[in-house]
């Protein structure tokens, strides 16, 4: 069992085209004991042929390509964080805004020249529609909104996930969500209390992932730093939308947004995910879980191990309003 709990993780992570180094298969792998001996398991799998290592790195065997292709990536990772913690500054000015995580690719620092900046906004209760409205107003005065005919948006911010610091519950169980949120990366904290707060409410994620939630609560690395005029200004905005207009603008945004979304013909699109309501927005439409799954499931098998090719997608059928 123990063999079997990080050959998933190598073979899962080989979905998405990258080797892992030690100290990510201790903090990543999967359904994994604190006393499990990794070295030793390691050890066996590569006795067995069916992963190898090299540079400090691990992989399926014959895919040793990986490693630089994951440096390759990296490099390209490294401009595009640039950019949004460039860009995120200026979200700083966004009433409400409490709480940003980087995620996807951009988290994973796996991206290609077309890759486009994926984040997690978590807004206060009661303000989610306000201050999606006035985030996608103010990226795309920066020129730095992903728009949602573009298939393609390279170094653009998708903002595909809303919640709020009411809702930081995320019911979608998979390998893949899983591994997806003890990625994150947070970016702009407002409420240092809420990353804590995010992952006691997430702790079902610990059922997959080893190292959750250390993962995320010691992953600050790319933090935007403060802004004393910014936060001045955001908390002007806030002190003038927490009025009864602020209220009647809120029920206004909400029910233009949702028409929109209710429009929209990739909303109910077979194999995504869009969510609409006052306490969560997604927008996966065509979100790529599916296929890391099918991958996965595909390569446990033609390793010989059918038995662990039954995981399943988080639900990706049905919108949600």
């Amino acid at each position: 069992m123990e063999l079997e709990n990080i050959l998933k993780i190598v073979v899962y992570y080989d979905s998405l085209d990258y080797p892992l180094s030690f100290e990510e298969l201790n903090i990543f792998l999967f359904y994994g004991s604190k006393n499990l001996d990794i070295l030793a398991g390691l050890k066996g799998l590569k006795g067995k042929n069916l992963i190898d290592e090299s540079d400090g790195f691990y992989f399926l065997r014959n895919r040793k390509e990986l490693i630089e292709l994951r440096e390759e990536r990296k490099k390209i990772a490294d401009e595009k964080w640039k950019k949004t913690l460039k860009t995120g500054k200026w979200l700083r000015l966004v009433p409400y805004v409490r709480l940003i995580f980087a995620s996807g690719s951009l988290a994973l620092s796996n991206t290609n020249k077309d890759s486009d900046l994926d984040v997690l906004m978590v807004v206060k209760h009661g303000k989610i529609w306000t201050s999606r409205f006035l985030t996608i107003l103010l990226l795309g005065l920066l020129g730095m909104r992903r728009k949602r005919h573009q298939r393609v948006a390279p170094d653009k911010i998708c903002l595909n996930h809303f919640i709020t610091n009411k809702s930081l519950y995320i019911p979608r169980k998979s390998i893949y969500t899983a591994q997806l949120y003890a990625r994150l990366v947070p970016v702009l904290v407002e409420d240092e209390k809420l990353i804590k707060d995010f992952c006691e409410a997430n702790n079902w994620i610990g059922e997959y992932v080893r190292g959750w939630p250390e993962c995320v609560l010691t992953n600050n690395k790319k933090l935007i730093a403060n802004n004393r005029f910014l936060n001045f200004i955001k908390k002007l905005g806030e002190k003038l939308l927490d009025t009864k207009l602020g209220d009647w603008l809120e029920k206004i945004l909400r029910k233009y947004q949702l028409g929109r979304i209710n429009n929209y013909h990739l909303t109910y699109k077979p194999g995504g995910r869009v969510k609409a309501n006052d306490e969560s927005l997604e927008f996966h439409p065509d979100s790529p879980e599916l296929k890391i799954i099918e991958r996965y499931n595909n390569k446990m098998k033609e390793l010989g191990f059918s038995d662990l090719a039954g995981e399943r997608d988080s639900g990706l059928t049905k919108s949600m309003f």
